[in-house]
């Protein structure tokens, strides 16, 4: 069975935030194996807009560090699994740990949308 994995990118490693990436890694995966990849710019950001792009491109599995909660729970009605809190780095190593049940989760969002400085 085929598993699509998506992922937010930003400056080539993991978005350090969904509603922020640039453009969109996604990985198909089968037999724990990497089977092909693809890169799409995002489109315009809307509220709400990217978890239905990202429904729209049959994705099973969004692997992201920080995302709100709207998001999941529109991803999740879609039978999307939602990873969080993953640690920024190479997209094809996050995906690889994946595969291998590595995936460094550690990660705190710095981006709580109240900013105390």
């Amino acid at each position: 069975m085929m598993v699509r994995v998506a992922i937010p990118v930003d400056r080539g490693i993991l978005s350090a935030h969904f509603g922020h990436a640039s453009e969109f890694m996604f990985f198909d995966i089968e037999d724990k194996k990497i089977v092909a990849t693809e890169t799409t710019p995002t489109p315009e950001h809307i509220e709400g807009s990217f978890p239905e792009w990202i429904k729209s491109q049959n994705a099973d599995v969004l692997i992201v560090s920080g995302i709100g909660p709207k998001a999941v729970d529109i991803l999740n009605a879609a039978n999307i699994e939602v990873i969080t809190n993953v640690v920024p780095e190479s997209p094809r190593k996050i995906v690889e740990d994946f595969i291998n049940n590595k995936l460094n989760k550690t990660y705190e969002d710095v981006c709580e949308h109240h900013h105390n400085n």
